[in-house]
């Protein structure tokens, strides 16, 4: 995850665009509205605050094993109403995240979380943040023995 910041008043997606991050809320205000497309007399807001995210289409195009190189259309404006501090995940760290997901789930549990499940968002962000930790654990891992052989080999007597 990358630390983000986005000043007051500021859109962090607007409905139509393409998604390309999914924020996860860290401290500030914002609100979600969508019209639906566009759809005459369709209006729905939503507050969003620390502990919440916006950018889920991405997650879904990510759980989407058939999914295409193109990004998912947002489904709303996302607008901050105070400065707010969060993280994001990228199109591909969220596929990374997402392919941990398929590998150890099978296709009768995803279905039951992403269709039925009230708290399948919930459960999903939490279940992302801590496949993130173990990948970048891993990747730290794998810089420090890097850089430890470096310095050996620069250190080893010819």
């Amino acid at each position: 995850m990358e630390p983000a910041f986005h000043g007051e008043d500021s859109y962090v997606s607007r409905e139509g665009d393409s998604v390309d991050e999914m924020l996860f809320v860290g401290r500030g205000k914002l609100i979600s509205v969508t019209t639906n497309g566009g759809r005459t007399g369709f209006f729905n807001s939503e507050w969003l605050r620390a502990g919440d995210f916006c950018g889920e289409e991405l997650l879904t195009w990510a759980l989407d094993p058939h999914s295409s190189t193109n990004l998912p259309f947002s489904t709303r404006t996302v607008r901050t109403l105070s400065e707010v501090e969060g993280f994001t995940l990228t199109p591909d760290n969220l596929k990374y995240v997402a392919s941990e997901f398929r590998r150890t789930h099978n296709e009768q549990l995803r279905h039951l979380f992403r269709f039925y499940s009230k708290q399948w968002r919930t459960w999903a962000a939490c279940f992302i943040q801590a496949t993130w930790r173990k990948y970048h654990k891993k990747k730290l891992g794998e810089s420090l023995r890097g850089e430890e052989n470096r310095l050996q080999a620069v250190l080893r007597p010819s």
